[in-house]
């Protein structure tokens, strides 16, 4: 493909990104699927394109505050001028009308782009929406506020997680040993790819000696420290990313009840586990009755909870695009609703850990607090873990290169 018809593509993507509710990768995915013509080397310029407008999405969105229609085609033509510098000459050899080549510019485009306002308010100027701006200074100390949010507009690493119930961290490396490797700095399973991306048909996530999992992502594993023997409840299990590496944890012994209300994630982490050769792990749709008869079994729950999302900003730059006030909201109100479902289940002297890959205070600590408050029977636990001991873990790409994540640990007191 021509850079005129990878445009257009980016074009179409963008609309139908506007026009639905859902994620731009399943968005994606789906339109490739549907035009299978399009190459691997283009579906990645594709993607790329994509992702740097959304890492630019609050200036671009800053830019073209005045157009009502048309807003994928707009936010190429501003990224193409204000972000890659493309003079207007150079854009009219793209949009070139031509088959697969976007619609010529019309005399009203021509105009707004050499009209661009290149003066930015700061939450344009740092990529995130104008209406967070308070949440998040009051979750960054004021000296590092731009340098954290200048580090979600970076790029994530690809890191892997070991599969130590099938392979050793050592047979692992020596099947990377293509890539360029990094040591993790809080993980002992973990490998860090430092020259991108890897094929998920890469024998190592093929036969499922490894996972791809953030390093912050891992930790949570090594704080709910779950022994060989225990019960262990992943409350909001989804396709079962810490369920896996929780049945590592325990030598695939002990039990693991992977809990989910979405059949479909369910039946997405049994295929995970099935081929991760895990078999301590048994999955369950959250029902009243099921809560009610496994009242005080657990010796670890995790709730890892519904959130913004705000600490994978850089993986998934689209988030921001869409998130409300409303959904913040909504989501702190289901956040304290499962915590009160999931203490149930902890026995007396068992641990709950609530996490998040959120950045924000109103997720985090003042969640942490309301508990607290809720439920005095539990007492919040000092986290110590490989090279990392505080309160509480408290992750961001700026500081330890890893996702924005968040975790609390509590123990329930006994009788």
């Amino acid at each position: 493909m021509k850079l005129e018809a990878r445009v257009k593509s980016t074009i179409d993507l963008l609309d139908i990104f506007f026009a639905t509710s859902r994620p731009f990768d399943i968005i994606m995915s789906k339109y490739f699927k549907n035009n299978r013509w399009i190459g691997s080397n283009d579906r990645k310029a594709i993607a790329e394109i994509s992702y740097s407008i959304f890492r630019s999405f609050e200036k671009i969105k800053f830019l073209t505050r005045k157009i009502t229609e048309k807003y994928g085609r707009f936010f190429v033509l501003v990224y193409l001028k204000n972000e890659k510098l493309y003079k207007l000459n150079q854009i009219e050899e793209i949009f070139t009308g031509r088959s697969y080549a976007p619609q010529k510019l019309s005399e009203f485009e021509r105009k707004f782009l050499n009209n661009l306002d290149t003066q930015f308010p700061q939450f344009a100027q740092l990529n995130y929406p104008e209406w967070l701006e308070n949440y998040l200074l009051e979750s960054f100390n004021k000296s590092i506020f731009q340098d954290e949010m200048l580090a979600l507009n970076t790029k994530a690493s690809v890191d892997l997680r070991v599969n130590t119930i099938k392979a050793s961290k050592e047979k692992v490396l020596k099947m990377l040993s293509g890539f360029q490797t990094d040591v993790m700095q809080y993980s002992d399973n973990g490998i860090r790819l430092k020259d991108g991306r890897i094929s998920r048909s890469h024998e190592v996530l093929s036969q499922g000696f490894a996972e791809i999992q953030d390093e912050g992502s891992q930790l949570i594993a090594a704080i709910c420290n779950a022994k060989e023997k225990e019960i262990v409840i992943d409350y909001c299990a989804g396709a079962g990313g810490k369920t896996l590496a929780l049945a590592c944890s325990m030598k695939n012994k002990g039990r693991i009840f992977a809990l989910d209300k979405y059949p479909e994630r369910l039946e997405n982490a049994r295929i995970r586990l099935r081929k991760a050769g895990v078999n301590n792990a048994f999955c369950q749709e959250i029902t009243g009755k099921w809560l009610k008869r496994h009242t005080g079994i657990a010796d670890v729950v995790l709730v890892d909870a519904p959130c913004s999302g705000t600490g994978t900003w850089r993986r998934n730059p689209d988030m921001r695009a869409k998130f409300s006030k409303k959904d913040l909201e909504e989501l702190l109100q289901v956040q304290m609703d499962i915590l009160s479902s999931a203490q149930k289940l902890v026995k007396p002297g068992g641990k709950l850990i609530y996490s998040t890959c959120s950045i924000l205070k109103i997720e985090n600590e003042c969640q942490v607090q309301k508990f607290l408050q809720k439920f005095p029977n539990f007492k919040s636990q000092k986290i110590t873990i490989k090279n990392y001991c505080g309160d509480f873990l408290k992750l961001s790409p700026f500081r330890n290169h890893t996702d924005g994540f968040f975790a609390a640990l509590f123990i329930k007191e006994k009788d």
